[in-house]
């Protein structure tokens, strides 16, 4: 009995089956427990597994697509899309950061949705967004450098979007930067209707990602940079010459393509600007190209503020093409008129002296224009006649606009011609040589002769104030000049055979162009004529221009010395004409100076102003420099010119220049002596 009320426990004794039974019982149970543990796990694996490979898969595509594309806005399109899809984004917009303030973020037109109506109002704010951040704020989730995780955006406060995310049960935001080096560049968010935080596997393939897309801003900016700077002129910022052709070309095409005439061109260079280059160094010559691009600039944004109200009366463009030459393109529908006003404006706007080197410089400028006519068919015809035109200007004088018309082409056609028949005339030797004497002033002694080029042109002299010019802007002026120099020697071993008694030598003065004497191989020329010819080296003067002894002063010293050391004198041409002051003059190797006929011509008895001429004979006899005075016409300045004590002269008091055989004949009469006019040899 009391074995039954003993706390309920059973009153006969467990059996050894029940026992078995029970932990076979256990053991299943274990075995079931393991066995749904192990399903589990493999279930968890298979999907972690499958996650990460998606994962996997969306950051290598996104990464193939940006390294194959230079396009961002299409990368970002694709980056969005993709990771909305894969993840399951309801919702995914781009934001760009504003180049022009790095705190600003603006929407980039680009979103990517799978959501119900209610999320309308939410993706058309959206697309609208623009985000800056304070310059106070230290840090914002617009341009954290890691993507950031956000929950409640429906209720978060400041979030101007809270509202329109509660109708569109968006409950957190995921933003992914888009880094470009250090440099948020871009910055992606996606919305989600749950609060579950991503884990930190995702945050890292979605950090990844936007690395990947900044790798395609950076070669777009790196590529944006190259092209500009190619675009670009570097010291003045304008656009360069070969963005000007690209311009051009494109108008000149659409206007061709509509029927229409092409915008005018202005072809702008400046009067002065070697002038300021020799004188005041490239520092200066620089600072003045850039305050006159500064110049240009404001006048084409006065014309182009005007353009945005009336947008189809005007449009300039403006560009640098090399050195001191600028051009513009005006388009409109009076473009006519308005280039040639704007020609004028520049004009106005060069008056007002600029300060370079703390002195006041004033410079102007000679304009081109070209105006469609309906003639052209290439836009290059077009930029030749504005160029031409230009050119037609400063050969007026300073401060010149010229406008290219039918005239000037015919003149340009008739130069063509010249410029041929000048080359022509080179292979067949068609040029003479004419001489002037030249003498001292005291005695009248004949001393030598300047040898001067004469073409002859179907039986007739042409003047060298006629092919002269088209021989230097053509460069035949180098060939042409060799044939002068190697024809006044042989002209002066002729003479010196048949006048061997003269007590001096008589000596042959030739004038050397500016492109011939800055040849590197001129000195190298003039040693091997003198070896073809025989000719003394103390029978030849050569004259070069001031413009061409500064251009290059280091080629200048250099051939003045190695000609110096063959005994060929060597003579500065039309001195005060030039470039240089008067004080350079020490630092040229030269025995003499030839004052230009400019400042003699116009002294008369009544009208004498010799002072300039008084400082250059000073100054060249300081130096120990012969001087020698072109144009004399009268006995008043001969006798004036040697009471000054110029030692020499010439000009039509003397004589005209003479064919070869008259001025032999006057060597021959009169070896030594007193100079006897050729007419009163003839006479004889």
């Amino acid at each position: 009995m009391n074995q039954l009320t003993k706390g309920g426990d059973w009153p006969f004794p467990e059996s050894p089956a029940d026992e078995r039974i029970a932990q076979l019982e256990r053991r299943l149970d274990r075995e079931r427990r393991a066995r749904l543990e192990a399903e589990r796990l493999a279930e968890s694996g298979l999907r972690d597994l499958y996650i990460s490979r998606a994962r996997i898969e969306l950051l290598n595509g996104i990464s193939v697509r940006a390294n194959e594309s230079d396009e961002p806005l299409e990368v970002l399109r694709l980056a969005v899309r993709e990771i909305c899809s894969t993840l399951g984004y309801p919702f995914g917009n781009a934001l760009i950061v504003d180049p022009n303030n790095p705190r600003c973020l603006k929407s980039a037109g680009i979103g990517f949705a799978r959501t119900c109506a209610s999320a309308d109002p939410f993706i058309e704010a959206s697309r609208t967004l623009e985000i800056c951040t304070p310059e106070t704020a230290t840090n914002s989730i617009a341009v954290s450098h890691v993507p950031v995780w956000t929950p409640g955006i429906d209720q978060l406060e400041g979030f101007d979007r809270a509202e329109s995310a509660r109708q569109a049960s968006f409950k957190s935001m995921l933003t992914v930067p888009v880094l470009s080096g250090r440099d948020v560049v871009a910055v992606l968010e996606f919305f989600s209707m749950d609060e579950r935080e991503p884990e930190l596997e995702l945050l890292d393939v979605l950090l990844q990602a936007g690395i990947q897309i900044g790798g395609v801003f950076r070669r777009r900016s790196n590529s944006d940079r190259l092209r500009e700077s190619a675009l670009t002129d570097p010291l003045t910022s304008l656009p360069n010459r070969a963005a000007f052709a690209q311009r051009i070309e494109r108008c000149f095409a659409n206007s061709r393509e509509a029927g229409t005439p092409a915008p005018s061109l202005i072809f702008i260079d400046l009067d002065g600007f070697k002038l300021v280059n020799d004188t005041l160094g490239h520092h200066a010559g620089d600072q003045l190209l850039i305050d006159m691009a500064n110049k240009l600039r404001n006048l084409v944004a006065s014309a182009n503020a005007f353009a945005d109200e009336h947008p189809d009366l005007c449009c300039v463009e403006l560009a640098r093409l090399a050195g001191d030459e600028f051009t513009l393109i005006v388009d409109g529908n009076d473009r006519a008129e308005l280039a040639e006003q704007f020609a004028a404006d520049i004009h106005i706007a060069l008056r007002q002296p600029q300060w370079l080197e703390d002195n006041p410089v004033r410079v102007t400028a000679s304009i081109g224009i070209a105006h469609d006519d309906g003639h052209y068919e290439r836009v290059s015809d077009m930029l030749r006649d504005a160029d031409l035109a230009m050119y037609e200007a400063k050969s007026l004088g300073s401060e010149r606009t010229v406008i290219f018309d039918q005239k000037m082409r015919n003149r340009v056609a008739s130069r063509l011609s010249l410029v041929n028949d000048l080359r022509d005339a080179c292979e067949r030797g068609d040029f003479v040589l004419h001489y002037q004497p030249i003498l001292a002033l005291d005695t009248e002694e004949l001393v030598g002769f300047e040898a001067l080029v004469r073409w002859v042109r179907n039986g007739e002299i042409v003047s060298p104030a006629e092919f002269i010019p088209a021989a230097e802007e053509s460069g035949i002026i180098a060939m042409l000049g060799k044939w002068v120099l190697l024809e006044a020697c042989r002209t002066a071993v002729r003479w010196n055979t048949l006048a061997p008694h003269r007590e001096n030598p008589l000596r042959i003065s030739v004038n050397v162009a500016p492109r011939q004497f800055l040849q590197p191989t001129f000195v190298q020329q003039v040693r091997e004529i003198l070896k073809e010819t025989g000719a003394d080296p103390r029978w030849i003067a050569l004259e070069i221009t001031e413009g061409a002894a500064i251009t290059r002063p280091h080629h200048t010293a250099r051939a003045l010395e190695e000609l110096r050391a063959l005994n060929i004198q060597v003579g500065l041409d039309d001195f005060g004409t030039g470039y240089s002051s008067l004080s350079r003059l020490q630092s040229i190797p030269i025995d003499t100076i030839k004052i230009d006929q400019s400042f003699v011509r116009t002294q008369t008895r009544t009208n004498a102003q010799w002072s300039v001429v008084k400082a250059m004979l000073d100054l060249a006899h300081a130096l120990h420099l012969r001087v020698v005075v072109e144009g004399l016409e009268t006995e008043f300045q001969r006798e004036e010119l040697t009471s000054f004590g110029c030692e020499f002269g010439q000009g039509y008091l003397f004589s005209k220049p003479l064919s070869e055989e008259d001025a032999l004949e006057l060597l021959i009469q009169q070896p030594d002596g007193p100079f006897r006019h050729m007419e009163t040899l003839v006479n004889q």
